[in-house]
């Protein structure tokens, strides 16, 4: 009894010398940490004549980022949402989606700006068309919503940019994601599974995007990029997985269009096995000297079985306070027989 106390009273002790000393520091480390939110929720009408309908929070991210030093930093990025299936199903769900130490790196010649992610890191594809196609609010990107790849995995990302920065006019005004003057790349290697499965072999996927901005004096806002991914898919078999995608996108303060075209072999679970193929339009237009938005998007997939895929969305959206978003659309799609999702869409970021 008197070894438990005598612990006690040193875990006490160690913990008040600790705090103590901390609170000198307290101030340098509030100053370098920031906290963001970005949060879905929306009052869903899943086809009229089902009457289903219900409010329902889509997705809740809460980010924690620090910087130690000009070189290295950390983020912690907590993913929010409702458990829909098994026992625990409508509870709500808290899991990782980033958590990773990053290290900036000197620049090389053309190669600018470039760092290092390790831990649970942001894979190539999905960060650049979510910045390019900022509607992540109403449902995911084409390739993610027909299960090829993810957007997040345990591993290793190299990021760069090509000749340094375009002018701030243009980050200000148009976007400030990968702002490379004529382009940017990301590559990496992940355990293959995605952020919310657990890894059933031990085959490694290698991932990598690479951007060209042509004419970025006179068209700043066009990029070209091409996509791949080659590896295992996430099954016991190890069954082959090649991704392919070209992606045309154009980006001003007014418009925004893409156009993608992706072929392939197996997905990142192994839920398909053998050639499949589709692509993807997107287009936003904002009205002029309004905070109003009209936006559509159609997808076609054919994983080559008995039936292909078709996804048509349409909306309008309202900027209110910052980048706080308000949005009414329509969600059709033919999977397990025509479904239409009627939806009123909340996006909060703070």
């Amino acid at each position: 009894m008197q070894k438990r106390r005598t612990a006690v009273l040193l875990l006490l002790t160690l913990w008040y010398a600790s705090v103590n000393g901390q609170l000198l520091k307290r101030d340098s480390i509030v100053s370098s940490l920031t906290i963001k939110g970005d949060w879905f929720m929306a009052y869903q009408w899943i086809d009229p004549n089902l009457n289903n309908n219900a409010f329902k929070l889509k997705r809740g991210y809460l980010t924690v980022e620090n910087k130690f030093n000009d070189i290295f930093s950390a983020r912690y990025t907590q993913d929010i949402t409702i458990d829909d299936e098994g026992d625990d199903a409508g509870n709500v769900e808290l899991r990782f989606k980033y958590c990773y130490l990053k290290a900036m790196l000197p620049d090389a010649a053309f190669f600018t700006h470039s760092y290092i992610v390790a831990g649970l890191v942001h894979r190539p594809w999905m960060d650049f068309e979510e910045h390019v196609n900022g509607y992540r609010v109403q449902g995911e990107m084409f390739l993610d919503r027909h299960k090829i790849i993810g957007s997040a995995d345990f591993g290793l990302t190299y990021v760069t940019l090509l000749g340094g920065k375009l002018d701030n006019d243009y980050q200000e005004n148009v976007s400030r994601s990968y702002p490379g003057k004529y382009g940017s790349v990301a590559i990496g290697i992940y355990n293959g599974a995605g952020y919310h499965a657990l890894e059933n072999n031990n085959n490694k996927t290698v991932e990598g995007r690479f951007t060209l901005r042509p004419f970025p004096e006179k068209l700043p806002g066009l990029q070209l990029s091409y996509n791949m991914a080659f590896g295992k898919s996430n099954d016991s078999l190890s069954s082959p997985f090649r991704v392919n995608a070209l992606y045309l996108s154009y980006e001003s303060r007014w418009v925004t269009l893409s156009a993608q075209y992706y072929t392939g072999k197996g997905n990142m679970s192994g839920s398909v096995t053998g050639m499949n193929e589709g692509y993807s339009l997107f287009g936003e237009l904002v009205i002029p000297n309004t905070k109003l938005m009209v936006f559509s998007r159609y997808d076609y997939y054919d994983p080559h079985a008995l039936t292909s895929y078709e996804v048509a969305i349409a909306g309008v959206g309202y900027r209110f306070y910052r980048q706080n978003r308000i949005l009414f659309d329509i969600d059709w799609n033919n999977r397990n027989g025509i479904k239409r999702v009627y939806e009123v869409a909340l996006e909060i970021k703070f």
